[in-house]
């Protein structure tokens, strides 16, 4: 296997654990040009890596203690509903659409998560905004089923937007609800008679979820907004690499 899966696989869970965000648009190309799988059996296999690599920052990170049931319920219910929808959906499209649908999204995330101000005081508590959590969480859903991201780095400004202020208590809430959604995702696969590699997904599942542990630790110890700026920019050069790819093909 690539040495790139060794080095990088690590980081998909260190941006869920710091950011609650980042581990689909990490792994979808990493598991393509690093293991060499085709785009449509990568993003059946990001979806069940990421979510079983939330589940272990969430996990570690306590999230039971901070959530809102509400606001996470409706927000669930949505999501669940849009990411079986996106995934049906994603088996049947041509790989070269979903491509660019992919490097397109990966720019908008760039140039939003570099603008977005997050925000570290303590919680404030307000009321559920249920329906737009729903409907919200329908569209990220579909994201999810579609490309094979978790929609974190669009769901927790969403959330922050709901009126989670505190961005570690957003963190926490984005990760269950990645693990969520992915597993809803990865659940229709199964029916789509899509390949599967269990050796890459277990690899690059067992690194990312040490990665998890890690950025965990880091995010009540370092300042946020450098290395959310740090992201945007990779984010972007992935992107346009990942067009580029398309255009010269």
């Amino acid at each position: 296997m690539s040495p790139w899966l060794w080095l990088l696989a690590p980081l998909i869970g260190l941006m869920l654990g710091l950011f609650g965000a980042g581990g689909g648009m990490l792994t979808v190309p990493l598991l393509v040009y690093a293991a060499g799988l085709p785009l449509k059996q990568a993003i059946a296999s990001s979806v069940w890596i990421v979510a079983a690599v939330s589940l272990v920052a969430a996990f570690h990170q306590r999230a039971w203690r901070v959530i809102q049931p509400g606001l996470l319920v409706f927000f669930s219910v949505g999501g669940i509903a849009g990411s079986v929808g996106g995934a049906w959906l994603g088996a049947r499209i041509d790989s070269v659409l979903q491509q660019a649908l992919f490097g397109v999204l990966v720019l908008v995330v760039a140039v939003w998560s570099w603008r977005i101000r997050l925000h570290e005081a303590p919680p404030a508590a307000g009321p559920c905004h249920c329906t737009a959590a729903f409907v919200v969480g329908a569209g990220l859903g579909v994201l999810t089923g579609l490309l094979g991201v978790g929609g974190g780095f669009l769901m927790v400004p969403a959330l922050i937007a709901l009126g989670i202020s505190h961005f570690p208590t957003a963190v926490a809430h984005s990760l269950l609800l990645i693990t969520i959604n992915a597993a809803s995702s990865g659940i229709t696969y199964l029916g789509q008679e899509l390949p599967s590699s269990p050796e890459t997904m277990l690899l690059v599942g067992s690194l990312a979820a040490v990665g998890s542990i890690v950025g965990s630790h880091l995010l009540k110890r370092i300042p946020l907004n450098p290395l959310q700026q740090i992201f945007s920019i990779g984010l972007a050069a992935l992107g346009v690499a990942m067009l580029m790819q398309l255009a010269l093909a």
